[in-house]
């Protein structure tokens, strides 16, 4: 008889050992999933520069725009200012030319009410006149290419100004938007963190308040430790399986 209550204990502490077993894995897949569930709708990295990118474009977009709208109102002054200089100059030969032609009838005016009117005098003066505007011709052409030239200084400066700028800001974009992406990556970690804790906290409570009332039905308190380090492991291999899926 003593046999037989040894051996029927023997079964039903194997029967016991197999249902606590099968517990402890029902219990650490829904330690798992839970804590899983808690890490999902994370973006990638695709989805991460894309929204950097929506956020920042805008304000490149718009600085852009205001540094070309600088250079094309720069360009747009200077080739107001060609055309007023080129109007200018036709205006001022052409006033010049206009006293040419008085002078020359004054000449020969001149040269007729004194009866010389082919003399050498007044060929030689007639001469002078045209010498004269020349000179002038000449002159105002000088001074007005002059002031072309430094008006086209000024609009190749406003381009080149433009395109460092540009530039400029291309180069602030790239670095804004990988510290922006860089950012997200942070917050979205940090959020990564708070829900794995949160949801492996609650899971974890899941499974003590299974352990208590097993212990209650009858469970030893060396079954109760073992199940402690079965726990740990099991979390500290989750934990393991969690960063790498991470």
């Amino acid at each position: 008889m003593a046999k037989i209550t040894v051996s029927s204990g023997s079964s039903q502490s194997t029967s016991k050992g197999k249902s606590e077993s099968t517990s402890q894995k029902t219990l650490d897949t829904k330690l798992q999933s839970s804590i899983m569930a808690g890490l999902m709708g994370y973006m990638t990295d695709e989805e991460m520069d894309a929204y950097a990118k929506n956020l920042l474009a805008p304000t490149l977009k718009a600085q852009k725009e205001a540094a070309q709208q600088q250079y094309e109102s720069a360009k747009l002054t200077g080739e107001q200012e060609l055309g007023s200089l080129a109007d200018s100059l036709a205006r001022d030969i052409g006033a010049q030319k206009g006293a040419y032609r008085q002078s020359m009838a004054d000449v020969q005016n001149a040269a007729l009410a004194r009866g010389m009117g082919r003399s050498s005098y007044a060929l030689e003066a007639m001469a002078g006149q045209g010498a004269l505007l020349s000179q002038a011709i000449e002159r105002l052409t000088r001074e007005s290419g002059e002031k072309e030239d430094a008006v086209r200084e000024r609009m190749a400066l406003a381009q080149k100004q433009s395109a460092q700028t540009q530039a400029r800001l291309d180069s602030d974009y790239a670095a804004q938007l990988a510290a922006k992406v860089q950012e997200i990556k942070n917050a979205q970690r940090q959020q990564y963190n708070q829900n794995y804790l949160a949801a492996l906290q609650a899971s974890m409570g899941q499974t003590t308040s299974s352990r208590s009332e097993t212990s209650a039905s009858g469970k030893t308190d060396s079954v109760g430790a073992q199940e402690d380090v079965h726990e740990k492991v099991v979390t500290a291999d989750m934990l393991a399986r969690l960063q790498k899926t991470k």
